[in-house]
Formats: structure tokens, sequence, C-alpha cells
């Protein structure tokens, strides 16, 4: 709610399109991790929508602080790219600890959820 609120006050309407990128894109996480780790792991929806959800944490912070750096410039990108590798390595950090059969697929998780997140990203900056 915040990640629109911040959203609305720097004047774009993007609450249906956060909660539908956010659904969509947690299934196609759990879709990835389940394909990767197969039968052996325990691994559910809904625990995927909420570390995909609790992940989006830096990219709210990185829209709270976008509302005061100006459009155009490195400056923006710069902290676009920190807050989408904090994002990134925070759920691929999370997924790996809920899912530990899915260790040796790090990299195949962490571009998964490096997509997500700079999909959130363009959002903010565009």
């Amino acid at each position: 709610m915040l990640f629109g609120l911040f959203q609305l006050l720097s004047g774009k309407l993007h609450f249906g399109i956060i909660l539908g990128w956010l659904a969509v894109a947690s299934i196609f996480v759990y879709f990835v991790l389940n394909m990767l780790v197969g039968r052996d792991g325990s691994f559910d929806l809904y625990r995927c929508l909420s570390v995909v959800g609790y992940c989006l944490l830096p990219m709210v912070i990185f829209s709270a602080v976008s509302l005061f750096l100006p459009r155009s410039g490195p400056t923006i990108v710069v902290i676009a790219c920190l807050a989408v590798v904090w994002c990134t390595r925070a759920c691929t950090s999370l997924l790996i600890v809920v899912t530990p059969h899915a260790e040796e697929h790090r990299s195949l998780v962490a571009y998964a959820c490096g997509l997500l997140y700079t999909a959130f990203s363009l959002l903010v900056l565009f």
C-alpha cells in the first residue's frame, strides 16, 4: 500500500498494476522454484507471495526517496540499481533458506528475482 501511495504522490496511479505484477511475479517465481527443486521441496504459493512482498520493501524506500530527487540524471538510476540489487539479494537469500534444495540453483533464482524487481524499479522511474 505504501508503494502505491508513494507512486500516487508522484502523480502516478499504479495500485492495480502493482497488485497485478506482484501476483503474476509471485506465481512466476513459485513456478520457477518448484521446477528447480522438483518433488524434494515443500514450497507453497502463499510463502512465495510473502517472501516476494516482503523483499519489495527496499523498492518502497526507493519510491519514497524518488519523490525528492529529480527525475532525470544518474543519481536516481544509481539508487534504482542499488534498490534492485538489495531486493534481489534479499529475496534470493530468503527463497534459498525456505527451499534448501535450491542452493545449487541460486543464480537462476536470483535472475528471476532480478527481473521481477527491475520491472518494479522501472515503474518508479517512468
